[in-house]
Formats: C-alpha cells, sequence, structure tokens
C-alpha cells in the first residue's frame, strides 16, 4: 500500500516571498519631505500613504541593493536605522519589515521573518493583495517550522481575507498539507479535494495522487482509495508499485480473487523480481486450487535462480505437487528435501508419493526410513501404509508384523486391526482351499482306481501271482499301488498283520 511520506515545502518558501515582496514594493516612490508634508496637509492621515521621505527611502533603497548582492546582514543593518528613526510613518515602517523579514529569511532565521512580517501587516498599511500574501507567507514558514495549527490559522486568514479569488492550486494544497501534518484528516479533506479539483488531470504528479491517497487512507474511505489507486495504475501502468498498493487494497477489502489477478497480471507483464513476490504468487494459485500452475511457475523460477531453493520453498514446490496428483514431479522435489532437512515427516511425504507411483520397494524403504527417523504426527498410520506395501509386495509376515505395530496407537488400531483380520481369514481360506481340493483329489481317484479294477477284473488282467493289475493315474500314484490298492490302508494293514504275527510267536 502506498503510504504518504510526508509533505515536501521545499523550493516554496522561497519563490512565494519574493513575490509577495515585489508585489508590495511595485509601488514605492522616494520623496522628499517637504512634498510629504504637503501631501499630509491636503489629505486625511488615515494610513493609507505610500510615499516614502527622502531620508527613509535612501536607506530602504540601499538595502534593497544589498539584498540584490545577497548582502542580506548589511541590509539587515541598513534597516534598523530606518526602523529605529522616531518619524518613520506606517507605510515606511511596512515596506521596512517586509524586506528585513526577507533578510532573516534568506539567512534562515525564520522566527524573526515571521515577526517582521506579522509586523508588517500589524501596521495597517498595506493593501488586501500584500497582506494576503504575507499571510500565505507566514503560514508556510509556519508549517515547515513544524507549527501546523498556526500555519493553517495564517493560511485561512489571507483565504478569509483575499476571497475566493486567493485560493489557488498551491494553497490549497499548502493547507491540505498542513491538516494532514497536524493529523487533522477530517477538516483537511475540503482543501485536499479543493486541490484536486483545481489541478489539471493532465498536470497532477505523483506527489498529488499520495497525497489524496493518504487522506482517503486515514479517514478509510475505500471507493475514494479505490480511485486514486486506479487511476495511478492507468496513469503508470508499468509500474509494479501502483500494482502491489492496488492488490493490496483488494486484499484488505476482502476481494482476495481480485487481488490474485492483479498478481498475476504483474507476474505477466515481469513486474516480479524478487523471490518473495514469485512465492506469493504460487500460493495463490495454491490457495484458489491451482496448484499445477503454481507448481509449473514455482519450479521454473527455482531452475532460473529466482527463486532461493531453501526448504521452505521446496517444501510449497513439493506440497503443490502433491496437491496437484503429480506425484512423479513430486518425488525428486520430496526426495531433495529429505535428504536436506532429514525429516522423518519428509520421508513419509516421500514415502506416500513413491506408492502412488507403485514405486513399492522404494516406498517400503522410505517408509520404514520415516520411522526410524521419528518425530511424526501419527506414526500407527505410517505403520499401516508400510504394511499396505508390504501386503503388495506379497510380503506377507513383513506386513503382518507391520499391522501389529499399528494396533498400538488408537486412531490406527480400527484400520491395522482390520488389515491383520484380511490376512489371516486370506490364509485360513487358502489353507481350506487346499483341504478341499486334496479331498476332491483323493474321491476323484478312488473313483478311478475303483473303476480299473473293475475292468482289469472282467479283462482278466492279472500278473503272474494272480493277482489283479491296474494303471494308476499319474496324480493318484501317491495314493494308489499298481493292484489298485490304496497305498496308507494297504500299509495300515500290512503292520497290523505283522504285529499279530508277531503276538502269536510270543505266545507259542
Amino acid at each position: 500500500m502506498i503510504r504518504f511520506k510526508g509533505f515536501d515545502t521545499s523550493g516554496l518558501l522561497r519563490s512565494v516571498a519574493t513575490l509577495a515582496l515585489a508585489a508590495s514594493l511595485a509601488g514605492v516612490m522616494v520623496v522628499d519631505a517637504e512634498a510629504q508634508r504637503n501631501r499630509n496637509q491636503e489629505e486625511e492621515n488615515d494610513g493609507s500613504e505610500r510615499t516614502f521621505s527622502s531620508r527613509i527611502g535612501e536607506i530602504v533603497l540601499e538595502a534593497q541593493e544589498f539584498q540584490s548582492n545577497d548582502q542580506f546582514a548589511q541590509s539587515i543593518e541598513s534597516l534598523n536605522r530606518a526602523l529605529g528613526m522616531s518619524d518613520i510613518n506606517p507605510y515606511e515602517r511596512s515596506v521596512a519589515l517586509q524586506l528585513r523579514g526577507r533578510a532573516y529569511y534568506e539567512l534562515e532565521q525564520t522566527t524573526r521573518a515571521i515577526q517582521d512580517w506579522q509586523g508588517a501587516i500589524a501596521t495597517g498599511a498595506l493593501l488586501v493583495e500584500e497582506t494576503v500574501n504575507l499571510r500565505i507567507n507566514i503560514g508556510q514558514l509556519l508549517i515547515a517550522d513544524g507549527q501546523y495549527d498556526a500555519g493553517i490559522v495564517s493560511l485561512e486568514q489571507a483565504v478569509e481575507l483575499g476571497g475566493v479569488d486567493s485560493v489557488n492550486v498551491g494553497v490549497a494544497r499548502m493547507l491540505a498539507q498542513a491538516y494532514g501534518q497536524a493529523e487533522r484528516f477530517r477538516e483537511g479533506l475540503p482543501w485536499a479535494e479543493r486541490f484536486w479539483d483545481l489541478r489539471p488531470a493532465a498536470e497532477r504528479q505523483r506527489g498529488d495522487y499520495s497525497l489524496m491517497l493518504f487522506y482517503y487512507q486515514q479517514l478509510e474511505d475505500v471507493p475514494n482509495q479505490f480511485r486514486i489507486i486506479e487511476g495511478m495504475v492507468q496513469r503508470w501502468p508499468t509500474e509494479k508499485s501502483n500494482w502491489r498498493s492496488y492488490a493490496s487494497l483488494l486484499a484488505q477489502t476482502g476481494r482476495e480473487q481480485d487481488a490474485f489477478e492483479a498478481n498475476k497480471i504483474m507476474y505477466i507483464n515481469g513486474m516480479f523480481d524478487e523471490s518473495r513476490e514469485i512465492v506469493a504468487l504460487a500460493q495463490y494459485y495454491s490457495y484458489y486450487e491451482y496448484p499445477y500452475r503454481g507448481a509449473i511457475i514455482l519450479e521454473r523460477e527455482l531452475n532460473a535462480g529466482t527463486v532461493e531453493r531453501n526448504q521452505n520453498n521446496l517444501q510449497l514446490l513439493a506440497n503443490m505437487w502433491r496437491q496437484s496428483r503429480e506425484w512423479e514431479r513430486a518425488i525428486p522435489v520430496l526426495r531433495q528435501l529429505a535428504q536436506l532437512t532429514g525429516s522423518g515427516d519428509d520421508y513419509l511425504k516421500l514415502a506416500e508419493a513413491m506408492y502412488q507411483e507403485r514405486q513399492l520397494a522404494e516406498a517400503e524403504d522410505a517408509f520404514q526410513e520415516a520411522l526410524n527417523r521419528g518425530g511424526l504426527d501419527r506414526p500407527g498410520t505410517a505403520w499401516t501404509l508400510l504394511g499396505n506395501v508390504r501386503q503388495e509386495l506379497g510380503r506377507t509376515d513383513a506386513a503382518l508384523a507391520a499391522f501389529r505395530e499399528g494396533t498400538r496407537y488408537p486412531y490406527s488400531r480400527r484400520t491395522a486391526n482390520g488389515w491383520i483380520t484380511f490376512i489371516t481369514n486370506q490364509r485360513a481360506a487358502a489353507a481350506d482351499r487346499v483341504r478341499i481340493r486334496e479331498n476332491v483329489r483323493r474321491d476323484e481317484c478312488r473313483f478311478a482306481v475303483e473303476d480299473l479294477r473293475e475292468t482289469a477284473i472282467l479283462l482278466g488282467d492279472v500278473d503272474e501271482n494272480g493277482r489283479i493289475v491296474v494303471a494308476v493315474p499319474d496324480n493318484c500314484r501317491d495314493l494308489y499301488n499298481q493292484y489298485g490298492e490304496n497305498i496308507q490302508e494297504a500299509a495300515e494293514a500290512a503292520e497290523a498283520a505283522a504285529t499279530e504275527e508277531e503276538g502269536e510267536t510270543d505266545a507259542g
């Protein structure tokens, strides 16, 4: 936001003071004492005489000559002589005091200059225009000296005496400045707006806009702040400070989307040359759910060196790639960030991105590294994710170990237990499938061998010992021998027979 930085009165005082004095002295005539006395007899002495005696007139001319040669101290000495004369008339005193006041002003003795000019006014011998000019000069000097309220009084006295014609651009601006310095903003606003109206639009300078903006800021007049700032943007469209002020005001008034648009215009037009500006623009993109565009800009400026490649900026870039679900582009940034910080949380984000990209083995290592580093807000979630990766890699026992770790935390216990139940049921189902499949095979082999035996009996397929011989299918040879006998049952029968024979032998 543009802030008014003060009021510049330099360069105004000298020219106005000189002009005022020139106007005051333009009609000076120096006459001899006799002529003056004759004139006094003809006219009523009401303070309106505007002539000099020859004696005082010579001193005044001498003082003027000194001033024309920048010999101001000598001029003061001469004028002191004139002012010390007992027969000096009001008009002569008024001119001498004006001249001496100017000399004091040139010697930077402003207090004495003000006193002399006030004294000149007090003589009552000045014309209205001369009094107006002197009051304006006095007002300026008081303002420059920090006596703002007194300066305002002097200027407004000049305006009251001189009427509407005395209020030009300079006087209106001086009053606006003085009221602003005195922090009397409500009273000063009419003068500021009068100055603005008097100044032709084509002649308005940056300081004019700043003065008006300052007043509207102090009075919290937002519509007029927009009017002035928009005028500055139109007048100087390539100047970043105007656009920044505009964007700042938009943001302050809740028009964040418009502020975002203003920042985009500045970036497109090459006005951003500071890292913080580009980072702020990227954050705008992220905030308004355009993270991909923000990440593109930030990555480009990081690569160009415009934006510093530090932890915060890398974090922002990584988050925007993650927000955009651009996992492949996020991984290199996250890897660099994790290596830079050594943070468990950064390794966790890297692991999640790798998991999304189906880089399962790398994700497992990153999850494990995150847990080893520690400092995670929700380690139970990390253990559960590690279990998922191991499950997908077919490492069921390792997955169960990770899920059991997840059950140690209340927030992840339900999910982890769900996975443990799932794996356990899956294993039980697999075992049941093996058992059922084996039972089916045994039944199929039994039926097949029985059919073969019946066929062999019909055909008389026997060996030299007269025993039935069958061609047992390959998948049944672990169950049946060449005679079609169940191998296990035959073995049990042979064992039982051997035991019985052994018992009979013992008994005999």
